[in-house]
């Protein structure tokens, strides 16, 4: 079965992003397309190749998905392959770890690889630091960030940081946790 080369393909140019999209023959029919026989503009479009169309709908050039890569940029895209699977996992050890502590999910910052591809390069989580209301909570909470930034096999210094922080306010509510506990035991007396 053909699939039209009608795409909006995940290419990034000039911080463009775009989106690959196929039609199905439902989605032709609701166009009010009959689904083509042939490749739209097949002269234009190769085989194998995609149009790009940006996100204001604007056409870009054709960009060939088997378009053989230099020795060089493959060597250049495994590395960012290889790059883009250990940040991800990095930064997915630290979401999971700290449950409900983490503001959202992972946010990434990206590279273009000679591909046309985004890959991850760094990124981070945004954690909640703030104290708990009862020193218990806090100690707890303290606790659960401290895991979360040491969760990754490999912690970064900012990792490191992070929990030397958690490891202080986790001190601080303990302290003031004993404070709370003598005044209730002279209280008593």
């Amino acid at each position: 079965m053909y699939k039209p080369p009608v795409s909006l393909l995940g290419q990034q140019k000039e911080k463009k992003e775009a989106y690959e999209l196929y039609l199905s023959e439902e989605g032709w029919k609701i166009l009010g397309d009959d689904k083509p026989e042939k490749p739209q503009d097949a002269e234009k479009t190769p085989v194998g190749a995609t149009i790009a169309v940006a996100p204001d709908g604007e056409e870009e050039e054709n960009i060939s998905e088997t378009e053989e890569l230099s020795e060089e940029e493959q060597r250049q895209l495994d590395e960012l392959k290889r790059a883009d699977k250990k940040v991800r996992a990095h930064e997915q050890a630290h979401v999971n770890a700290a449950g409900g502590y983490a503001r959202g999910g992972a946010n990434y910052d990206y590279v273009t690889g000679p591909d046309g591809k985004r890959y991850a390069s760094s990124g981070h989580v945004n954690l909640d630091v703030s104290p708990e209301k009862k020193p218990e909570e806090t100690v707890k909470k303290a606790e659960v960030i401290k895991r979360a930034a040491l969760a990754p096999t490999d912690p970064s210094p900012s990792d490191r940081q992070i929990a030397a922080n958690a490891q202080k306010m986790a001190a601080d509510a303990q302290r003031e946790l004993a404070v709370e506990r003598m005044r209730a035991q002279e209280a008593v007396a």
